[in-house]
């Protein structure tokens, strides 16, 4: 709540950050296309005309908040690492359990779409996937793994089809296990020198047909 006594240029940068905040939990809730000025201005509690006074159109404010939102879940993200402590099993689990929130799924993939559908927030979203890879890639370092660079893109993209699934069978959601034992597997995968890696491959071929 923004205090009349407040002075002038500091009231209008906590109205400007309630909305921003607002516009954060609608992203949440609903992804990019839950955002209208009337909805973000109502969720801040301020009047209907106040997110067009501060955001020029609906696609500077969502821009705006989708990389305030980004910030949030990187931040979240790097928490859990540092309560993981370098253990990778530890953070494994938290990540894991996390990524099958239906809320967050919903907010993730309805985020990619807009960004195919809207060109306005294509470069923010770009920006949002290039900091969480970056993330990621840091948080494997603090775990001690030694590919994090190459693991950290595969990472995401995981998470990101897992998410996918979650929304496509909200009946029968891949679980938080499912996806733990999917990261397990693809990480180790990363820990496999060229001879371990050679031999697997080798056993998964086709085995050849011998001719008549």
């Amino acid at each position: 709540m923004v205090d009349a006594r407040t002075p002038r240029q500091q009231r209008s940068q906590l109205r400007r950050d309630a909305l921003l905040r607002a516009a954060v939990e609608l992203i949440a809730e609903g992804g990019p296309q839950a955002i209208t000025h009337r909805a973000v201005a109502a969720r801040a509690g301020l009047a209907s005309s106040t997110a067009g006074y501060f955001f020029a159109s609906i696609d500077d404010l969502a821009a705006e908040a989708l990389l305030a939102y980004t910030e949030r879940e990187i931040d979240d993200y790097l928490s859990f690492a540092r309560e993981a402590a370098g253990d990778l099993e530890r953070l494994l689990d938290v990540v894991g359990h996390r990524a099958v929130d239906p809320r967050l799924a919903l907010a993730q993939v309805s985020i990619y779409l807009e960004a195919r559908r809207n060109p306005a927030l294509r470069q923010p979203v770009s920006e949002a996937v290039d900091r969480f890879r970056h993330s990621t890639e840091e948080v494997l370092r603090s775990v001690g793994f030694p590919h994090a660079d190459t693991a950290s893109p595969a990472f995401v993209a995981l998470l990101d089809g897992f998410m996918l699934q979650h929304l496509a069978k909200p009946d029968d959601p891949p679980t938080a296990d499912e996806l733990i034992a999917a990261i397990r597997a693809l990480f180790t995968g990363f820990l496999l020198n060229e001879t371990e890696r050679h031999t697997i491959q080798q056993r998964l071929r086709p085995p050849v047909r011998k001719a008549d």
